[in-house]
């Protein structure tokens, strides 16, 4: 009979105890009472077991040591514990007999199916769960598992009140064995219950306390068991005492009464405060000092910290960098170990980055406050890597994102966490950048990226506008944050502004911003009150940079702009606010009005307010203004509205302002008063009050009886006699002084770059230029006649030979270029902007002068156009119109030009001077506004700041047509390669009739002339290069890409007047032009712009110039059928400057073509033969092509010499070949292969690596010692190559 199975059924088992009937509770009615579920189980629970107040106990309890506490009597077993391991004993008594009755092979089959059943570790499951039941069992008989306290020794001495004492057991953890992974709660807890004490008001007693004890470290766990699994130790615990927890302790002094009796007369105010032992004395004066109960108290011992594994910066609370030396040093009570890593003082940037994130608000805003303080340094350090914080030199832009993103993250939040994400955001966007919260006429994009240009996004370009700005405006609408985190977020606004003019719409176009600043910052109460805050002047500023910002922007401020006027109509003197705060206040004031007023708008308030400006005008020509910031406001203001009455119709709305009210108010007089209270050491009002009186005067010229005469005999009779020897004549001789240091300042050095310690340097020397400036202009304002005529008589004296000097070195100076290289401020060009303005007033200036010729002036035109920045359009397309007006037949003709009459039989330079204009004229839709307003800049400016510095670079296809390159006159010629879209052919008159040959000899005439005037005045800056000449040529034999011509004669190119400019254009680059293009080694190849890189100003970045080449390539041997001057062009690009993929692509792919190029070493244009020899070719395929046009030939000229020169090298030793078994392969190529005159070349070829390059047949008829190591190389390589090279190595 088959055994039973070794698990039996589920039987239910029978119980020995009698079930008690429930208890039930039967109410007065008979029926049991109501259980309300709306009261809680803790309150019923209190309800139940109230009792008598009689019976509570009402005696102070006696609060005991546990030291005193004697062990709990142990209890007897409850019968319900009795029968709930009856059932238990019955199975395992059952279990045993069955086992007994089994053979060996039923209890090996029973054991391998419970094994497949339960696996391996079963026995060891059930041993475990046997042991937590044993220990069960024993509980009630040891130490009470419930409190958790170990018994111990009864102490001899009297407890007190409020002693803490611990066994070794408790201090140590609990030993009680592990609970069953199978039960949900421990099993320690699965018998509590929860009882609640009866606490009335006069049970609570006072006790004296003890110091907390600080959270500490788990210093010891039970040992690992078998059960756990593999384990790895993690060393040896020492113990503070160096003794085992579980070892006696060895007697000592303060563990007995009978201690010394030194140790006994110590008293509690003899020891230092907060001592561990001061704190024993005081509260635990029974416990012996080497208790380890107390060792909480003793401090860390001192133990080897090790060195981190990769030393990281850590910073203090104020954002200081921790020398890495201290880290491990430094106490723990500074505050400075309260991270995941506490053996080292301070916080990393990771742990500060998590902690400032933190739920808690006091540990959040303590951690950006952090932050704060480490962006403060790390900008010093984005300016010199030495200063700041150096370790993190190079990560300042992704720091500051991060640090960004950390701000606005915060920003939202109230109390001392958003004040310190304000405070966050300010010193990583206003205090960021030093010295450029005042720059207001440039954008500051560029310094987004700071010294990582190479980055796709900068860091105020990340972040989430549509976030930042609604929250802006929210704070600004609720005024919560502090007066100071107020004034912050307004200049992170601010610096946003500044950043681009996108940015300016975004915050103009966000809800409520606008209104919610007015509203905060400026529409304060007036008077004052007490509580109330007063208005910024610095809001004001905002309001004007998003006015600068574009047209857009100050439409949507004129109609709060009339909110303003609080601020005019009463004077500093009598105004509410302190006069300084006044002052302020009115000055800004005035200029928001001139940024409004720059497009035209918002002119009408002088005839709204005029008694209040009327009465503002006689405060200022009085003596009691004495703030020069106000008059030159006021100043700017009246130019502003005086240009918008030139013209009314320019205006928006038009005839906002006329010019008979101008006449009627009397400014011109208000001016002329003025200067009465000026002296020379105020000379940039100075420079206002020219500018201002200047566009009374020209709007007088236009609208003026008799064209203003009376308004210039009114300022000449003023001003006549000062400029000869007055105030004046010592402002304007100071200005060029000033300009002169400043300009020499920086020539000094070797300046490659405009760098920050420049800027007060460039700052002064604008200051004196618009002092100039403005002198010029006012000058000319008071001639009779408008320029270009010539003036017969100067208005007043003017040092002309000073200005012509200063304006000649300023053309001249080499920051031009260093305002383009990758080390300069990205806003230097907003700092040379007035440069600029005074070399365009000079260029005015000297076509009016009888001496001027007008060579001459046309040298200085060519000059000064590449030194104008956006702005400068109109005035730019003025003196181009007088260029082309210039160069005319008697013009070459009275300078021994001879040109063919063809040219100007078709109009000229007329047919070529749409197309120059053009160049210049600015792009749909953006337009920038000039220093000086004009009547046309009003209705067309678009905004009033300059591009950033990265939209002006001279070597890329960019929208702003200023600053002009050098090569600017080739482009008729772009726009005849690109006809079906270019913007002059849909808009030329009805009257222009000019071919497409027309335009290229009118084109290539034109460079040429300039090139000639530019050379003869020694202006070499402004000179095209040899790159952007071949380039410009190359322009004109692409133009028959793409053409289907029936004849070769109609391809431009074959002009003869073409073939001859471009043939007179290529002269001076020629290798014969120059002895010094023999010399060897070759200037620099960074002397000039390479061909590619000036090809970007027509192709951009997206079409490569070897695209363009190999089109060149192509479209050679297709049509050129070997024209001499087409085969010219294609070798600059084979030079050794250049990347081999030319020379592989002409030599390899196009090798035919090699033989139909026949230009001598004399006629290649370069500026060094030793560019195309030096560095000897390492390609093996060029290698391979020189040697293939060799053998098959002919390949004559200056090719040969290249082909010979590379292969000749790279055989012989003597010629710097680096190695003998390529070296032999060439040669044995070489020998076999090639014709009897190809191995005489390469066998006696010779070259000077220093000195002069010899060139055919020099280089073939050399003789020397050389020959012998050649043969002997020859013989070496065997395959009978001495034999045959024998005879051409021998020596004569």
């Amino acid at each position: 009979m088959a055994q039973a199975s070794l698990i039996g059924s589920i039987l239910e088992r029978k119980t020995t105890a009698k079930p008690s009937s429930p208890s039930q509770t039967v109410s007065k009615t008979g029926f049991p009472a109501v259980q309300h579920r709306s009261q809680s189980a803790f309150a019923r629970s209190l309800r139940d077991s109230q009792k008598p107040i009689g019976q509570r106990l009402r005696e102070v309890p006696v609060v005991q040591s546990s030291s005193t506490a004697g062990p709990p009597t142990a209890q007897p077993p409850s019968p319900s514990a009795g029968n709930r391991d009856d059932w238990r004993v019955q199975m395992e008594a059952e279990n045993r007999r069955r086992v007994e009755g089994m053979t060996e092979e039923e209890r090996e089959q029973e054991r391998a199916e419970i094994l497949e059943k339960f696996g391996s570790n079963v026995a060891e499951v059930l041993n475990r769960a046997r042991d937590i039941r044993e220990g069960k069992r024993k509980m009630p008989e040891g130490a009470s598992q419930e409190s958790g306290v170990s018994p111990s020794p009864p102490s001899t001495g009297q407890s007190r009140i409020g002693e803490r004492t611990r066994s070794y057991s408790s201090l140590f953890g609990s030993s009680s064995p592990p609970t069953s992974t199978h039960s949900s709660r421990p099993p320690s807890r699965t018998e509590r219950k929860i009882r609640f004490a009866d606490v009335t008001a006069d049970d609570i007693h006072v006790y004296e306390s003890a110091p907390p004890s600080p959270r500490k470290k788990a210093i010891a766990l039970p040992a690992p068991s078998d059960s756990d699994g593999p384990t790895v130790s993690l060393g040896k615990w020492r113990d503070k005492n160096s003794m085992t927890p579980m070892t006696p302790l060895p007697p000592t002094a303060g563990s007995s009464d009978d201690s010394s009796g030194e140790q006994k007369g110590l008293k509690v105010r003899d020891l230092e405060e907060g001592t561990p032992e001061d704190i024993r004395q005081r509260f635990f004066p029974a416990a012996p000092a080497s208790n380890p109960s107390l060792a909480w108290m003793q401090a860390e011992s001192k133990r080897d910290v090790e060195p981190e594994a990769e030393p990281t910066v850590r910073f203090d609370l104020s954002g200081t960098p921790i020398p890495s030396q201290l880290s491990s040093k430094l106490p723990t009570h500074l505050g400075l170990h309260h991270h995941a890593e506490g053996s080292h003082a301070g916080y990393t940037l990771e742990d500060v980055f998590l902690l400032s994130r933190s739920t808690v608000p006091a540990q959040r805003a303590s951690m950006i406050g952090v932050l704060a303080k480490i962006a403060h340094k790390l900008a010093r350090t984005s300016v010199d890597s030495k200063k700041g914080i150096p370790e993190l030199a190079g990560q300042e832009l992704s720091l500051r994102k991060r640090m960004l993103a950390t701000g606005v993250e915060a920003m939202a939040e109230r109390g001392s966490v958003g004040a310190r994400a304000v405070e966050l955001l300010w010193e990583c966007t206003t205090c960021w950048d030093d010295g450029v919260q005042l720059l207001d006429d440039a954008e500051l994009r560029d310094l987004d990226l700071g010294t990582s240009p190479s980055s796709s996004e900068g860091a105020l370009s990340s972040l989430p506008l549509d976030y930042v700005l609604p929250q802006i405006a929210n704070t600004f609408g609720a005024a919560d944050l502090p007066p100071e985190s107020m004034a912050q977020l307004l200049e992170v606004a601010h610096r946003l502004a500044q950043h681009s003019n996108s940015y300016a719409t975004s915050i103009t176009s966000t809800k409520g911003l606008i209104a919610s600043t007015f509203q905060t910052f400026l529409l304060t109460p007036i008077p004052p009150t007490a509580g109330s805050s007063l208005p910024k002047p610095f809001a004001l500023k905002f309001l004007r940079s998003l006015a600068l910002s574009s047209r857009e922007n100050a439409v949507a401020l004129v109609d709060p702009a009339d909110s303003l006027l609080r601020f005019l109509i009463t004077l500093p003197s009598t105004s509410p606010f302190p006069p300084t705060l006044a002052t302020s206040l009115l000055t800004e004031t005035l200029r928001l009005y001139a940024a409004l007023g720059s497009y035209g708008l918002y002119s009408h308030i002088a005839t709204t307010a005029q008694e209040n400006f009327l009465q503002l005008n006689r405060y200022i020509v009085s003596s009691d203004c004495q703030s020069n910031d106000l008059r030159c406001a006021w100043l700017q203001l009246l130019e502003t509205w005086i240009v918008c009455a030139q013209d009314p119709h320019r205006t928006t709305p038009s005839h906002d302002i006329l010019w008979s009210q101008v006449a009627g108010w009397g400014w011109i007089e208000d001016l002329v008063s003025l200067r009465r209270h000026l002296t020379g050491r105020s000379e940039e009002i100075w420079a206002h009050l020219w500018n201002a009186g200047s566009a009374y005067l020209e709007g007088a010229r236009v609208n003026g009886m008799k064209g203003g005469e009376e308004e210039r005999s009114i300022v000449l009779s003023a001003v006549k006699d000062a400029f000869s020897a007055g105030v004046e004549q010592r402002v304007v001789d100071h200005a060029l002084r000033g300009a002169r240091d400043a300009l020499t300042h920086l020539t000094t050095g070797l300046r490659q770059a405009i760098l920050p310690g420049d800027v007060p340097t460039l700052q002064r020397l604008g200051r004196h230029a618009n002092t100039l400036a403005a002198a010029i202009r006012f000058f000319l304002s008071c001639t009779s006649h408008s320029p270009p005529e010539p003036i017969s008589e100067p208005p007043f004296f003017l040092p002309f030979a000073d200005l012509s000097a200063l304006c000649a070195a300023m053309a001249n100076h080499s920051l031009w270029t260093c305002l383009y290289t990758a080390e300069s401020i990205p806003f230097a060009h907003s700092l040379c902007r007035p440069l600029s303005t005074l070399l365009a007033w000079y260029l005015r200036l000297s076509r009016t002068m009888p001496d001027s010729s007008p060579d001459l002036w046309m040298a200085q035109a060519l000059a000064i156009l590449c030194r104008l920045f956006p702005g400068e359009e109109e005035f730019a397309q003025r003196a181009i119109a007088n260029i082309t007006e210039t160069v005319a037949a008697d013009f070459l003709q009275s300078r021994g030009w001879a040109t063919p009459g063809e040219v100007w039989e078709k109009g000229g330079m007329s047919i070529v001077s749409p197309f120059l204009v053009h160049a210049v004229r600015p792009r749909m839709g953006f337009s920038v506004g000039p220093t000086c307003i004009t009547p046309r800049s009003i209705s067309t400016a678009s905004t009033q700041r300059l591009p950033p510095l990265s939209a002006l670079s001279p070597n890329e296809r960019r929208d702003q047509p200023l600053p002009l390159a050098k090569d600017w006159l080739f482009c008729p010629l772009d726009h005849l390669l690109r006809s079906a879209e270019s913007e002059v052919f849909q808009s030329l008159p009805d009257s222009w009739d000019g071919s497409e040959v027309d335009v290229v000899r009118a084109t290539v005439l034109l460079v040429r002339v300039s090139q000639e005037v530019l050379n003869f005045y020694r202006l070499p800056r402004f000179l095209m290069s040899r790159e952007e000449i071949v380039f410009g040529c190359m322009k004109v034999f692409m133009l028959e890409h793409g053409q289907q011509q029936s004849t070769s004669q109609e391809e431009v190119y074959r002009d003869t007047i073409v073939e001859r400019f471009m043939t007179d254009l290529l002269a001076p680059f020629t290798a014969s032009a120059s002895e010094n293009t023999l010399r060897t080694p070759p200037p620099s190849i960074h002397s000039s712009d390479s061909i590619d890189v000036v090809a970007k100003r027509l192709l951009g970045s997206a079409v490569p110039f070897y695209q363009w080449y190999t089109d060149f390539v192509g479209l050679y041997d297709s049509i050129s059928f070997a024209h001499p001057l087409f085969a010219r062009l294609l070798l600059p690009p084979l030079s050794m400057r250049y990347p081999v993929d030319y020379r592989k692509y002409l030599w390899a792919d196009f090798n035919h073509v090699m033989r139909t190029i026949r230009v001598s070493p004399e006629a290649v244009i370069t500026g060094s033969v030793a560019e195309y020899l030096w560095p000897v070719e390492t390609d093996a395929d060029v290698i391979g092509a020189y040697i293939r046009a060799l053998v098959k030939g002919p390949l004559d000229g200056f090719v040969r010499l290249i082909a010979v020169h590379h292969v000749a090298c790279r055989v012989w030793p003597d010629l710097g070949s680096d190695g003998e078994d390529k070296a032999a392969k060439l040669l044995q190529a070489v020998v076999d292969q090639g014709g009897h005159d190809v191995v005489r070349d390469i066998v006696h070829y010779r070259q000077n690596r220093e000195g002069t390059i010899l060139l055919p047949p020099t280089c073939f008829e050399q003789q020397g010692d050389w020959k012998a190591p050649r043969l002997e190389f020859a013989e070496k390589v065997g395959g009978g190559l001495g034999e045959r090279l024998k005879k051409l190595l021998e020596s004569e």
